[in-house]
Formats: C-alpha cells, sequence, structure tokens
C-alpha cells in the first residue's frame, strides 16, 4: 500500500469509528457516581424553599390587594414610616421581584437596609435575613441569642414571638 494512499484510508478509518457510536444510538453519556447525596438533597431543599417564598410572597399580594409594583412600594412606606423595616423591606424586596426595573423600589430598599443595619445588632439583623428567607429555626436561634446579649431588647422578644407564632 502505498504510503500516500495509507494516510486519507487511516483518517477515514478512524472518522467512522468516531461517529458510528452516536450514529447508531449508543448511549455516550458518562456517569460519575459519588457516595454524597447531600448535593442533590441540598438542590431540593432549595426547590422547595423557593416555592416556600413564592407562596408567601402570593399570599402578602393577596392580603394587601398588591397588583404591581408601585402597590408594594406604598405598603413598604406604610410600614417604613411607621419604623418597622423589616416589613418595609420585604414589600421593597416584593417590588423589585414585581417589577425588576422599578430603581425607585431599589433606591428604598437600599435606604431601608442601610437604617436597619444602623439601628439592629448583628444577631437581630442575621435573624431578620434569616426570617425573610423563610428560614424560621435558625430566625429563633439568633433571636434567643440577641435577647441573651441584649434583655432589653424588646423588639427582638416581640420579633421572636410573632416568629414562634407562625
Amino acid at each position: 500500500m502505498e504510503k500516500k494512499n495509507f494516510i486519507p484510508m487511516f483518517i477515514s478509518i478512524l472518522m467512522i469509528g468516531l461517529l458510528s457510536g452516536p450514529a447508531i444510538g449508543e448511549d455516550t453519556n458518562i456517569v460519575f457516581k459519588h457516595d454524597q447525596t447531600g448535593i442533590a438533597d441540598e438542590v431540593n431543599k432549595m426547590k422547595d424553599f423557593d416555592f416556600e417564598l413564592q407562596r408567601r410572597d402570593r399570599e402578602r399580594m393577596k392580603e394587601w390587594r398588591i397588583e404591581d409594583s408601585t402597590d408594594a412600594m406604598k405598603v413598604g412606606d406604610t410600614y417604613f414610616a411607621k419604623g418597622e423595616i423589616e416589613d418595609a423591606i420585604s414589600f421593597y424586596q416584593l417590588a423589585i421581584k414585581i417589577d425588576p426595573a422599578n430603581s425607585e423600589a431599589h433606591e428604598k430598599y437600599i435606604t431601608a437596609r442601610n437604617r436597619e443595619k444602623e439601628t439592629a445588632s448583628a444577631h437581630y439583623h442575621q435573624a431578620m435575613e434569616y426570617d425573610r428567607k423563610g428560614m424560621k429555626d435558625k430566625a429563633i436561634d439568633e433571636l434567643i441569642l440577641e435577647i441573651k446579649e441584649n434583655p432589653d431588647n424588646e423588639q427582638a422578644r416581640i420579633k421572636l414571638n410573632e416568629i414562634e407564632s407562625r
């Protein structure tokens, strides 16, 4: 066999071999097996968690008759004016979820977050984050730590009772 015919023939055979597997319908997927099931469990927990957050948002929207981003922002403004910053933040977040382009909602959200950081201790602030994310048990733990450190924090006691009663 001549050398100049050998190279094209070899390439042709190689291509036929590589292309025949997928063309025949053989499974070409690679499966990695591992003993860690935690990753899949975490993904499933996050899906459940997201669904729970969406359910809470829908309930709030029905309760307050919120139809658009502006309505959610107005409710947030009401809470902000009363000094209930955590609730105001929740409604500003809802306004942003409804209309991510609402720059006024973003500004009010940032203002409320800054106010919350100025007035809240680290444990209380973390508890409010957990509560907003629907992580009730972690929020309760943080509030208990806050009350142990600052027994005079009446706002933390009220929030603890509120979260425990849900």
